[in-house]
């Protein structure tokens, strides 16, 4: 229902835009939109990126995202009625695209999945581990997080996401420990942390922890570098 709702509201709001951005008679998102072929697509999307295109004028890139959007809705339903014929490494794809656009009770089952036949493979259990701390089920993620760090013990981000689970659920204690712990790891991990976790995020929830832990003075040195690197972030006031 949510579904056909926004794109009820969607055709509307095109439906709007296109007197400002289409000329007479043409109608490249609207054929695109009832007849979703790639051929459709490549049209509409050169349309509205074209070199006689005004690219000062947000309305092509308002088009430009609705239709991406759409093609983004057709591909993950097309997906989901093939998923018995995804290979493991497509099937881990596609469960994070899900996990991308928030619709995490679709991908947490996928991720199981993988977990079953793959339960030595690290990264589905972190990604699972995401998705049910996005909904708040704070031991399954816990749980979920541990055992990424049991198969892959370097998983840097892996403990970075715990720690910020144990802080949630209270474990104030535990989460430092276990951030400074993915801290030895930094570096060494098999993948790049940077496409997970930002520093500077990783930074402000070693700040929390540290004032919880009443670590003062690796507090206090680490809140003057981050008014240094970051001064204006409102965390440094949640943080006095």
């Amino acid at each position: 229902m949510k579904r056909i709702i926004a794109s009820l509201f969607l055709v509307v709001l095109t439906a709007g835009l296109f007197s400002q951005n289409t000329q007479a008679g043409e109608n490249p998102f609207m054929n695109y939109y009832e007849d979703q072929t790639s051929e459709n697509l490549i049209k509409a999307v050169q349309h509205f990126t074209g070199e006689d295109i005004d690219g000062a004028d947000l309305g092509n890139s308002i088009m430009l995202a609705n239709l991406y959007l759409i093609a983004l809705e057709k591909e993950l339903d097309h997906l989901s009625a093939n998923q018995d014929s995804l290979k493991i490494g497509e099937k881990f794809q596609y469960a994070n695209l899900l996990l991308a656009v928030n619709r995490f009770e679709e991908c947490i089952p996928i991720y199981e999945d993988l977990n079953t036949g793959t339960p030595n493979w690290s990264c589905p259990w972190r990604h699972k581990g995401e998705a049910l701390f996005k909904l708040n089920k704070l031991n399954e993620a816990e749980t979920a997080l541990k055992q990424a760090i049991e198969t892959r013990k370097e998983h840097y981000d892996a403990y970075v996401m715990l720690a910020d689970v144990q802080n949630e659920m209270g474990n104030h204690v535990e989460a430092l420990k276990t951030l400074e712990t993915g801290f030895t790891f930094l570096g060494k991990d098999i993948e790049d942390p940077d496409e997970e976790v930002s520093d500077l995020e990783v930074k402000f929830l070693y700040l929390q922890l540290l004032k919880k832990n009443n670590e003062l003075e690796k507090y206090n040195a680490l809140k003057s570098e981050l008014e240094v690197i970051a001064p204006d972030d409102e965390r440094l006031k949640l943080a006095e």
